[in-house]
C-alpha cells in the first residue's frame, strides 16, 4: 500500500507526501530494529536472570554445606582439646570418656571448601560469562572460585603433612566395631579400645594428636575464608535479582 502511495504521489510530483511517504517507511524501519532490539535484550536479561536464580542455589547450597564443615572442624579442636588435656593428667571422667573417644576416632578429618559450580560451568562453557552485566558480581564469582583452587592445592598439602601424626594415632587404637559408619558420626567410648595409661605415657601420642589438630584448624580457617567470600557473593546475588 505504502509502495502505491509513493508512486501516484512520484507520478503526480507531489514530492510534500513523497517526502512524508519516506519518512513514514523510515521511521517504520527504525522502529521495527528497535522493537527487535529490545526484543533481544529482554531476551538476555531473562537470561541473565535465570542463571542469577540458579547461581543462587549452587550458593546458597555451598554455603550451607560449608557451615557445616566449619562446625565439625571446630568440634573436633574442641574434642582434641579435652583429650590432650586428660592425656596430661591421665584422669577420664565417665563425661568425658565419648568426647575422648571422638577426639581420637575423628582425628586428623580435614574437609576443604566446597562451591557447587554447575552454572558458573556452564556460563564459561558457553561464553555467555558476560551474560552477567554486573562487573562486581562477575569478579566475586571469579574470586570465589579462585578461593576453591587454591584450598584444594592447600587440602592436599595438609593432607600429606597430616597423614603420619594420624596415622600413629590410630595404630595405637583398636576399632571394636564394624559395618558401615558415616566418618562424621560420633562414636561411643565402648567402640573403640585403647590403653589410656600407655597413651598418657607416650609423648609421641600427644604430639601426633596435637599436630593432628593443628592441620585440622589450618584447614578450617580456609573454610571460613571460603565461607565469606561465598555470603557476601550470595549478597550480591540478591541484590541483583532484587532489582
Amino acid at each position: 500500500m505504502i509502495l502505491r502511495s509513493v508512486t501516484k504521489h512520484f507520478r503526480d510530483q507531489n514530492w510534500f507526501a513523497v517526502a512524508l511517504d519516506f519518512l513514514i517507511v523510515i521511521l517504520g524501519v527504525f522502529i521495527g530494529l528497535q522493537v527487535n532490539t529490545w526484543n533481544a535484550e529482554r531476551q538476555v536479561r531473562a537470561g541473565e536472570q535465570r542463571y542469577l536464580e540458579r547461581l543462587r542455589e549452587d550458593v546458597a547450597v555451598s554455603i550451607e554445606q560449608n557451615e557445616w564443615r566449619v562446625a565439625f572442624m571446630d568440634r573436633q579442636d574442641k574434642y582434641s582439646t579435652l583429650a590432650l588435656d586428660r592425656l596430661s593428667s591421665c584422669v577420664v571422667s565417665p563425661e568425658d570418656r565419648d568426647i575422648i573417644a571422638n577426639a581420637f576416632f575423628h582425628v586428623g578429618k580435614t574437609l576443604p571448601p566446597v562451591l557447587l559450580r554447575g552454572v558458573i560451568n556452564e556460563l564459561n562453557a558457553t561464553g555467555n560469562f558476560q551474560t552477567i552485566r554486573n562487573s562486581e558480581l562477575r569478579e566475586a564469582i571469579t574470586k570465589a572460585v579462585e578461593a576453591i583452587e587454591t584450598s584444594d592445592l592447600i587440602f592436599n598439602a595438609v593432607l600429606m603433612r597430616g597423614t603420619p601424626h594420624v596415622v600413629y594415632v590410630e595404630s595405637q587404637l583398636e576399632y571394636l566395631t564394624s559395618g558401615p559408619r558415616s566418618g562424621a558420626v560420633d562414636i561411643a567410648w565402648g567402640d573403640i579400645a585403647f590403653d589410656l595409661d600407655a597413651l598418657c605415657a607416650d609423648q609421641d601420642f600427644r604430639r601426633a594428636l596435637s599436630a593432628a589438630r593443628a592441620y585440622t584448624n589450618d584447614m578450617q580457617s580456609n573454610v571460613i575464608v571460603a565461607l565469606e567470600q561465598q555470603r557476601a557473593l550470595l549478597r550480591i546475588i540478591d541484590a541483583e535479582l532484587a532489582k
